[in-house]
């Protein structure tokens, strides 16, 4: 028996470098200084990194570091045109995320809003290539938005029903049918596209037919000034309505919703009819306002990017302001940089995923804690190892 006991093995018992915990209450104070801390962190990564590849020396411009963030500034808020552009590209990815915002609030992971977006530009482009030139423009651009609501909110309602009724996996579902929108568009622009030409080319440009009116010279504040009502009645509608309370139970438990009398068929179609008829409505700005044409690329991937902007605001239409704009003045503004310190695009792009890449670990921070156990690190080595079942002494020699 002894000889046993020797030979009983030892079992060391050491607790975690480092521990991650949930925190269970956030100060708001202690979310701003964190995501702030984050956005100036980012902002001057970005900095650095532009600092770092451009192939202008010091001699050709001693202001070299500093001239990002000039450049930055001159190619968003440096005019009334640039301001509007920014705003205008801020709007539409701002109302696309509020689109697929319902949708994820009660948990239906919707990824197809390019696909969406695309389908009612399509519907609007139709409108204005074969209708729009023979009747009034005001008639023409009611008909736009009406075909443009239509084709997208048909689209959405396709994976709605068959997740309501057979279970598909929404996820990719939308996903694949942002692949046939594509795929219906190209064959669209290829069958009529302008002569000498591969693409459709700007539609009506002598006449303006189906053109948004500008108003002091941009065809944007409308635009802007629709997105900004729409997105606060969103807001309204998550919040305050019926329907709202619908989403925000079914985002708790399926179950739960059935119990009290919810009809999740109709709520998972109903949802997702308006989140289709709310990137209706961006394809029909987005051709009308800016683009005047329908081509494949013409959502430009707002689609994906919303995405990202619907999570980081917490399903709060309002809060997406922020995240929006930031995409806006990031993405131009490096691109901007990019072509006067004379470095590839490319980075430019490279510049906007890392901005965004910390503001998203900033989620982790605010959400989450680090505790670092420093007492098990510098622990002495010499300090004998501790039996499986034995329980250590605490202060005094007491156990």
């Amino acid at each position: 028996m002894p000889e046993l006991a020797q030979k009983q093995k030892v079992k060391k018992v050491r607790n975690p470098l480092f521990h991650i915990a949930r925190r269970n209450e956030v100060p708001t104070w202690f979310v701003f200084v964190v995501k702030l801390s984050f956005i100036l962190g980012a902002l001057l990564l970005c900095g650095i990194i532009s600092f770092l590849v451009s192939p202008i020396t010091l001699d050709e411009m001693p202001e070299k570091f500093i001239s990002y963030y000039i450049f930055v500034v001159e190619g968003t808020f440096f005019n009334m045109n640039t301001a509007f552009s920014t705003l205008w590209n801020a709007s539409l990815l701002l109302i696309i995320a509020a689109a697929i915002t319902p949708a994820f609030k009660m948990k239906f992971w919707n990824i197809g809003a390019e696909g969406q977006v695309l389908m009612g530009c399509f519907g609007a482009a139709i409108v204005m290539k074969f209708i729009a030139p023979s009747i009034p423009n005001f008639l023409a651009l009611i008909l736009m938005l009406v075909l443009a609501l239509i084709f997208a909110a048909a689209w959405a309602a396709i994976p709605a029903i068959f997740k309501a009724f057979f279970n598909t996996n929404e996820t990719l579902f939308t996903l694949m049918m942002n692949y046939i929108a594509i795929g219906l568009v190209a064959a669209f622009s290829l069958k009529f596209k302008a002569t000498g030409s591969t693409a459709l080319g700007v539609l009506n440009a002598g006449t303006h037919a189906g053109w948004m009116p500008e108003i002091f010279g941009s065809s944007y504040l409308i635009g802007i000034f629709v997105i900004i009502n729409l997105v606060v009645a969103l807001w309204f509608y998550l919040k305050y309505s019926k329907h709202g309370y619908e989403i925000a139970v079914l985002n708790g438990s399926v179950r739960t919703a059935e119990y009290v009398g919810i009809n999740v068929k109709v709520v998972t179609i109903r949802t997702m009819i308006l989140c289709g008829a709310v990137c209706g409505i961006a394809g029909f700005l987005l051709v009308s306002g800016s683009s005047h044409t329908v081509s494949e690329t013409v959502v430009g991937g707002r689609g994906f990017t919303a995405v990202m902007i619907s999570w980081l605001g917490h399903f709060n239409p309002l809060e997406m302001v922020l995240y929006s704009v930031l995409n806006a003045i990031i993405t131009v503004g490096s691109s901007n940089a990019a072509a006067n310190l004379q470095y590839s695009g490319e980075v430019a792009n490279v510049l906007s995923g890392l901005f965004f890449l910390l503001i998203l670990t900033s989620e982790f921070f605010t959400n989450f804690r680090i505790r670092f156990n420093l007492r098990q690190f510098f622990k002495s080595k010499n300090e004998p190892p501790m039996s499986e079942g034995q329980t250590p002494k605490a202060e005094g020699g007491k156990q």
